[in-house]
């Protein structure tokens, strides 16, 4: 609602409509108060004309774009020669609405060039003059002359000090500007980084399939996901640290990198202390906590599967025969700053079983339903294809708002007898 305000606020028509209120205000006070004077219908009539020129030529140039100053300064153009009719046809230099010339002294004030300034001052004489035009005669000369002097001094320096916030206004504007362009330019160089650290084929690895991606709620996001080749087998990883944004990406990679740092340790669980060892907290910097990661970290040997569930439980395995059992432990996160000990767990994998491990942004797919994982396992089980899981919830994501990263990883282990290679979609990283 403030940002509609903001937005129609700012458009010609808008600040036309309080002047044409008050001319309005001003005509029906002149003909209905005895005590204020119609010297001239017609110049009442001419002021009523113009102004209502004025008002239409700024709802016309606001519909069509009003992004031309020349076409919009008409408008407080027309409104000097308007407020000097009415000036004239309503008791002149005793005419009550004189002070109505603010309105487009400021409309032109407003705008960052000093020759607004000359502009401004120029209308407020059209005002204070124009009775001159008509009844010269009736009007003592020294005593108008000394109105427009000092209606000159004081709306002169009305405009000289909104010039001046305009501008002071607009140098703050562009800096800030800048400054969005520079900080969004980090935060997609950031994005572009992240996407080059998610996992590619990764070789020759006789019998399994697997695909991931990541579609982030923001430009980065603190969900990641990884898998490579190690002696004998592979590793898969997918991790969700606490918030989003560039700070929790920069987290992401640290823990990936450090789980990326223990491959050759052949118990999962050692690569899952090592991460928390790099998440803990130090004890003079209490304050600065960082953020903890829930993480489910694999290792597959054959068709033994050995596991590490960190606070995550969002993996389950559809199996062959049709049941589905779900890989969840009472571990904790990671980088909470507790003496927690991460055990293994082993699982055997058998020929056409599916691992879907999933980010709790998945959950609000679903409604945040607690059957999310019994769902995402009945989809594994519909086509086993790990690219086809993985991208059957991503369509979902892309179809609806989510204020959560969504990342799914899949894995497929085929029967010995296809034996094909580890292929399937190499992970991506898809801009929400």
């Amino acid at each position: 609602m403030n940002r509609l305000l903001e937005r129609w606020s700012l458009t010609p028509l808008m600040k036309q409509a309080p002047l044409a209120l008050l001319v309005a205000m001003a005509t029906v006070l002149s003909l209905t108060i005895p005590q204020l004077t119609v010297s001239d219908e017609g110049g009442l009539f001419a002021a009523i004309t113009l102004t209502i020129v004025a008002t239409l030529w700024s709802a016309v140039i606001g519909v069509r774009g009003g992004s031309v100053p020349a076409l919009v300064n008409v408008v407080p153009a027309i409104d000097f020669l308007a407020l000097g009719m009415l000036r004239w046809s309503t008791g002149s230099s005793s005419s009550v609405f004189t002070a109505l010339v603010v309105l487009p002294v400021v409309w032109l004030a407003a705008q960052e060039g000093r020759r607004f300034i000359l502009y401004s001052a120029l209308g407020t004489a059209v005002v204070i003059l124009t009775p001159f035009l008509f009844g010269a005669g009736v009007i003592d000369p020294t005593t108008e002359f000394v109105r427009l002097g000092v209606v000159l001094v004081a709306y002169g320096t009305l405009a000289i000090v909104v010039n001046q916030l305009s501008r002071l206004h607009g140098a703050q504007l562009r800096r800030s500007r800048d400054r969005e362009a520079v900080v969004q330019a980090e935060i997609e160089r950031a994005a572009e980084i992240q996407r080059s650290l998610l996992p590619r084929s990764v070789g020759q690895v006789p019998g399994y399939r697997v695909a991931g991606t990541c579609l982030p709620a923001k430009s980065v996001g603190g969900d990641f996901l990884d898998w490579y080749e190690t002696d004998g087998g592979l590793t898969l990883t997918l991790g969700d640290v606490m918030g989003k944004g560039v700070g929790s990406a920069l987290l992401a990679a640290a823990v990936r990198a450090v789980l990326r740092s223990a491959r050759t340790e052949p118990d999962p669980a050692a690569a899952v202390h090592r991460a928390s060892q790099g998440l803990a907290i130090d004890p003079d910097r209490v304050e600065t906590t960082a953020g903890f990661t829930t993480l489910f970290h694999a290792r597959i040997d054959g068709d033994v599967l050995r596991w590490v569930d960190a606070g995550h439980g969002l993996t389950v395995i559809a199996r062959r025969d049709g049941s589905a059992e779900r890989l969840a432990s009472s571990h904790l996160p990671i980088g909470l700053g507790l003496d927690e000990v991460w055990t293994a767990t082993e699982t055997r994998l058998g020929p056409d079983d599916v691992l879907v491990c999933i980010s709790d942004g998945v959950l609000d797919l679903f409604g945040g339903e607690l059957d999310t994982i019994d769902r995402v396992a009945a989809i594994a089980r519909e086509d086993t294809s790990p690219g086809a899981i993985v991208e059957r919830l991503i369509a979902l994501a892309r179809s609806m708002d989510h204020d959560d990263d969504v990342t799914v990883v899949a894995l497929r282990r085929d029967a010995v007898a296809a034996a094909p290679a580890l292929t399937g979609a190499p992970g991506q990283l898809v801009g929400a």
